[in-house]
């Protein structure tokens, strides 16, 4: 609730006690037995002198043996009367004077006689099947409103769950006033509920949504369905006969809407979004499947109409479901529920088939053979069959995920092979680098740097990917944590759970330095042998719960191959991967070094610039290893001393890539004009290059950059034998991601809002992309692109 404004605290609260009310008054016409339909309809008095006259019958009831003839002039209902009463003050007087037997004395006038007859209204069937859909509706509303209070998808549901739960609260009896208030919530509920489902089926997922806040006004079309409503229950403005039908047209509609809604947005969506819709196709096949199957079965066998009545509950999976494709998508691995239930549909549909055609033939065959009872005979065969479902769906489900889940399937496979491989290695680095590689390989995470244990520390032994891998305080909260949790962990749920507990700011900067999505500690001995730090999925999915498993799985074979070696064989290999890693002191920081100034440590602003080659693997095929360094040479040598111009530090070179940091160890007044200022130079004096001397058809070389600024621990970090100046933190990985953005965006420069707000001049001819999703954040961002045929940077380089 604090992350609710005010305003939206109020409209939950009056809504909540709007629901609140009305569902007591149901409970109580259910518990009393007073939950019935008036069974006739009438017509307006043509007068205010005048009586209702009868209409007609609602069609399976028992209303025409009442004594009742369409066109009697109905004139009391019990002791009142009904003089210039029409169609819903009639049905409020029927509440009221209904008896406990549900019957109401009725005073008519027919061809001018006067007579008297007793109604009996239609009670409805098993009522209390109406509060697992009015509950879950409601609480699932509720909560998906609650915990995602920034989603429009969101918004948006809670009003429909909460419209659709009230259109099912029925309340109507008892005093007047109380029928009077059901028909008016009941149909104004009917009137936006059907809206606006379909308006929650546009935004779902978020990221679909339009950028400028706009939904198109056709799905209030559906706001027909409160007339239509009406017509059926009161006769207006519709035939009642007609209302009827179209309520079941306009159902129809509905339904065939939201799925043609759904299928566009799963084309268009991510992998995320892809499996929010997901978990709302099969909640709303969970729900839909056994009322219809229980409806075929009535059909056969009317007595039977009871199991209609228990099916109902399984539509609470509907609104279950809806929930957990906004608020946690990843509770569950829903591609593996997909599965498990698409097998075990297909073997009961064939066990159905079997029952219904092929057992009786054998049960007749069986008889005549030996003599057999046909009815004993065919149970015996119905139960070798039904034996069947389990081991043939262990069968069935891994044929199906092969065929639609094919990166599931592979994933399982690979780790299946790996924990078969992994037991080959000999010494805890070939250990390491078989296990990261085949992670990489096999999860596809934009990092995964393997921790292990260096004396007081734990050093980087295997690192993939563009990271400043930090090492980690042996004795810290963090890796006590991380050890007594023992499983692997899900960061950002993990943070959101020990809000200000083991991550301090040095570890918590170093894990959103790398993008980390899921750390895997390896064993349980004490100490912690090793941990891996995985980042998110390149393809934008998310870690399900069959990852989660097989992450684990791989743990703790890792673990048990490093039993068979000495913590000083780990120690000692730790120490010489963390040499190999050593990189440069940046020279603005020895500067101060050698001046005597202290190194401050610690959490400040920062612009933070990312620079890649575009095409780098392209360029390199057919080339020697003479002209690749000579290349990265005059690369580096370019960029460094562009970024030193502009008073930038330039943290790390990987490659063809390259960090750098505005503002920091030296504070510069306008960091971020220096960082776009040093972009733009950048991408011109690459392009400059001369590298037509091996080749004179090759095209200038392009490069994207990335720009963020905001929050950094900048500092020393520990390595196994000494410090490392860096900045870490989640305004460095998102530097890295707007840079990887340049390619998917066709610009040579990608920065932030906070920016391009403090640029000003600097980047005004930057164009907004509004609403784009960035890998590792939950929200799509405004981001700011400069064009890569930029007149800027023809002009720049014109003069260059």
């Amino acid at each position: 609730m604090r992350s609710l404004r005010l305003l939206d605290r109020a409209f939950l609260a009056i809504l909540v006690l709007l629901w609140v009310i009305c569902f007591a008054l149901h409970v109580n016409q259910v518990v009393r037995g007073r939950l019935a339909r008036v069974p006739v309809w009438v017509w307006a008095p043509e007068s205010r002198n005048s009586y209702p006259t009868l209409r007609g019958f609602r069609p399976g009831t028992e209303a025409e043996n009442s004594g009742l003839v369409v066109g009697d002039q109905l004139v009391r209902v019990g002791t009142l009367d009904l003089r210039g009463v029409g169609r819903v003050g009639f049905m409020a007087r029927v509440y009221e004077e209904v008896q406990q037997d549900l019957k109401v004395p009725i005073s008519y006038v027919r061809d001018g006689k006067p007579g008297e007859a007793r109604l009996r209204l239609n009670p409805y069937n098993s009522p209390w099947r109406l509060f697992p859909l009015i509950l879950g509706f409601a609480a699932t509303g509720v909560l998906t409103f609650l915990r995602a209070p920034g989603s429009r998808s969101a918004r948006t549901y809670f009003l429909a769950s909460l419209a659709y739960s009230l259109h099912w609260t029925l309340f109507s009896g008892g005093p007047r006033v109380q029928t009077y208030t059901w028909v008016v919530v009941s149909f104004f509920a009917s009137l936006v509920m059907f809206p606006l489902a379909v308006r929650t089926a546009m935004l779902l997922p978020d990221e679909l949504a339009p950028a400028n806040g706009r939904l198109p006004a056709w799905p209030w079309l559906f706001a027909l369905f409160g007339p239509v409503w009406a017509s059926a229950v009161f006769g207006v403005p519709l035939p009642p006969l007609l209302g009827l039908r179209g309520v079941l047209v306009l159902n129809i509609a509905f339904a065939a809407t939201l799925l043609v809604l759904l299928t566009r947005n799963f084309r268009r969506a991510s992998p995320i979004g892809r499996r929010q819709l997901k978990w709302t196709v099969y909640g709303t096949y969970l729900g839909a499947v056994p009322v219809l199957a229980t409806d075929a079965v009535v059909a056969i066998a009317p007595h039977s109409w009871w199991l209609h009545d228990v099916s109902m509950v399984a539509m609470v999976l509907m609104p279950i479901s809806i929930c957990i494709a906004i608020v946690r998508c990843n509770l569950f691995d829903i591609d593996r529920l997909i599965s498990a239930t698409a097998a075990y549909s297909i073997l009961l549909v064939l066990l159905l088939a079997g029952v219904v055609t092929v057992i009786p033939h054998l049960s007749r065959e069986m008889s005549s053979t030996v003599g057999l009872d046909p009815a004993f005979g065919q149970t015996i065969f119905s139960l070798l069959l039904a034996a069947l479902v389990v081991p043939g769906q262990r069968y069935l489900r891994p044929q199906l995920e092969r065929r639609f889940f094919a990166e599931r399937h592979a994933l399982e496979q690979g780790v299946e092979h790996l924990l078969r491989d992994l037991s080959l290695c000999k010494e805890p680095q070939a250990l390491f680098v078989l296990t990261g590689e085949r992670l990489e390989a096999l999860v596809w995470p934009e990092c995964c740097v393997i921790y292990g244990r260096a004396g007081d520390t734990y050093a980087p032994v295997f690192v993939r990917g563009r990271v400043v891998p930090a090492t980690f305080d042996a004795h810290s909260a963090f890796v006590a944590a991380l050890h007594s949790h023992g499983t692997p962990v899900e960061v950002e749920q993990w943070r959101r759970r020990h809000v200000g507990g083991p991550l301090g700011p040095t570890d918590r900067a170093a894990l959103e330095s790398v993008g980390a999505a899921v750390l895997l500690p390896i064993g349980r001995l004490e100490p912690l042998p090793a941990f891996v730090c995985l980042g998110h999925k390149r393809s934008g999915d998310v870690y399900t719960s069959t990852d989660l498993a097989l992450l684990a799985a791989v743990a703790d074979k890792v673990a048990g191959e490093l039993r068979l070696f000495s913590e000083a064989e780990i120690r000692r290999q730790a120490q010489a991967m963390q040499e190999a890693l050593r990189r440069y002191v940046p020279g603005s920081v020895a500067a101060q070094v050698v001046s005597g100034q202290e190194l401050e440590a610690g959490e400040r602003e920062v612009s933070v610039l990312f620079v890649d080659i575009r095409g780098y693997t392209t360029y390199s095929e057919g080339r020697t290893a003479a002209e690749i360094f000579s290349l990265v040479n005059r690369y580096t040598e370019t960029v460094s001393r562009v970024v030193r111009q502009h008073s930038g530090t330039i943290v790390e070179f990987n490659g063809d890539g390259m960090m750098a940091v505005f503002g920091a160890p030296e504070s510069l007044a306008e960091k971020e004009r220096a960082a776009v200022e040093a972009g733009r130079a950048i991408v011109v004096a690459v392009r400059s290059l001369a590298l037509g001397q091996t080749k004179p058809e090759s095209q200038p070389l392009e490069v994207g950059v990335g720009i963020a600024t905001g929050q950094a621990f900048v500092g020393n970090i520990h390595a196994v034998d000494r410090l490392i100046w860096t900045a870490i933190g989640n305004t460095t990985n998102l530097a890295a991601r707007l840079q990887g953005l340049t390619r998917d965006l066709g610009g040579a420069i990608v920065i932030d809002t906070t920016t391009w707000r403090a640029a000003r001049n600097a980047a005004a001819d930057f164009e907004r992309h509004e609403h784009t999703p960035i890998r590792g954040r939950r929200q799509p961002e405004d981001v700011y692109v400069l064009p890569l045929a930029s007149p800027t940077l023809r002009a720049m380089a014109a003069s260059a």
